[in-house]
């Protein structure tokens, strides 16, 4: 079962930043990308390190720890060592608030 989480107003999500919430005591990155957000879980598929300390190029995001790359709207791995991609979460906008769903 889904659940519609409430994070932020989209004031407060800089554009093309990963921005790092805590959802239901999980680590969510949020991105606004050309008025689009984008969600996902803040944990590389490698060996588990926060993504939001890597970088962001366009919608490519690179772990800082050992330079996976994922695609931050698919979650796909676009390099190794990574084999598993991202996962992605659902986001929707209501009343000018960010919503993510779990």
């Amino acid at each position: 079962m889904t659940k519609l989480v409430k994070v932020a107003h989209i004031k407060d999500v800089a554009e093309n930043t990963m921005n790092s919430f805590e959802i239901d005591g999980e680590p969510v990155v949020i991105v606004k990308m050309k008025d689009q957000f984008h969600a996902f879980y803040d944990v590389c598929s490698h060996m588990e390190y926060p993504l939001s300390n890597g970088s962001l190029t366009g919608e490519i995001v690179t772990c800082a720890y050992h330079g996976a790359k994922f695609n931050i709207k698919t979650g796909k791995v676009l390099s190794m060592p990574a084999m598993i991609s991202i996962r992605i979460l659902p986001v929707k906008i209501i009343d000018e608030y960010i919503y993510v769903e779990l």
